[in-house]
């Protein structure tokens, strides 16, 4: 996830709005970023602020006078019958009142905000995933459209070889095309290869009678068994060389040392 992601997360974070599993991971980039954490705390101090902002008034200065002119009359009116002063009721402060609404509206309207801010960021995450998604596919097409050219254009230029290659025993089933022009620029295809192990790749091979192996390049299979790719054809190969196609070691090897998987060789 990247840092500024985190930092959308924090104002949920602060009013624990946040889902377990995203609070757990805000909670582990914390640990680890301080400029996260800094604004974590400021995030935390808002609202701390906002929940105890409604401080009571301190009595008005009619009030006070009112209280000793209670005082002054019933000391005239009764100067013996009571050591106990009667005070007026005290009169409930309106603004008072307005204070700790306002306190609790403004702690609503910032809850409201911090939660509108927070689907606003699950909706821009889940937007940006989606748009990732697309630009693959669409990098994908484009590849593949890239290839289908290629493939018309080499089949239309004069003199054009092909070969086909089948499967043997440890893929019967699979098959290979593969085509090359004058200059040796060669294009194959392949359909129903096994999925390759991780530390797996399938290799090219130049197979030319009474001589070593010549590698050619390696390459990967979708998860249908098709691969594509481009190599180059060594000069002694162009006539009378067997293509074959081996699982080896990822990179390639020199030497054939896996089992033979694809060959135009009968």
């Amino acid at each position: 996830m990247k840092h500024e992601e985190y930092k959308e997360m924090i104002p949920a974070h602060a009013l624990s709005a946040l889902d377990p599993t995203d609070d757990r991971m805000l909670a582990d980039h914390l640990v680890e970023c301080s400029e996260c954490r800094h604004e974590f705390d400021e995030w935390q101090t808002t609202t701390a602020a906002l929940a105890l902002s409604s401080n009571a008034l301190e009595p008005s200065t009619q009030l006070r006078e009112r209280i000793l002119l209670q005082v002054r009359t019933e000391k005239k009116i009764k100067p013996s019958a009571s050591n106990v002063i009667p005070f007026a009721p005290a009169q409930k402060n309106v603004w008072s009142s307005f204070g700790s609404l306002g306190a609790i509206a403004a702690i609503f309207a910032f809850a409201v905000l911090a939660i509108y801010a927070f689907v606003l960021w699950r909706e821009n995450r889940s937007f940006r995933g989606e748009v990732a998604a697309l630009k693959t596919e669409i990098q994908t097409s484009q590849l593949e459209l890239d290839r289908k050219t290629k493939l018309l254009e080499m089949v239309a230029k004069p003199g054009t070889h092909f070969a086909e290659l089948k499967g043997m025993p440890m893929a019967p089933t699979a098959t290979a095309k593969m085509m090359y022009d004058t200059s040796g620029h060669a294009m194959i295809m392949t359909r129903g290869l096994p999925a390759a192990p991780a530390d797996k790749e399938y290799q090219l091979w130049f197979i030319v009678p009474g001589k070593k192996p010549m590698p050619g390049k390696t390459f990967t299979t979708d998860n249908r068994g098709q691969g594509m790719m481009e190599d180059q054809v060594p000069g002694e190969a162009m006539n009378s060389a067997v293509f074959a196609i081996t699982l080896e070691r990822k990179g390639g090897v020199s030497s054939p040392e896996g089992s033979m998987y694809l060959s135009s060789g009968s």
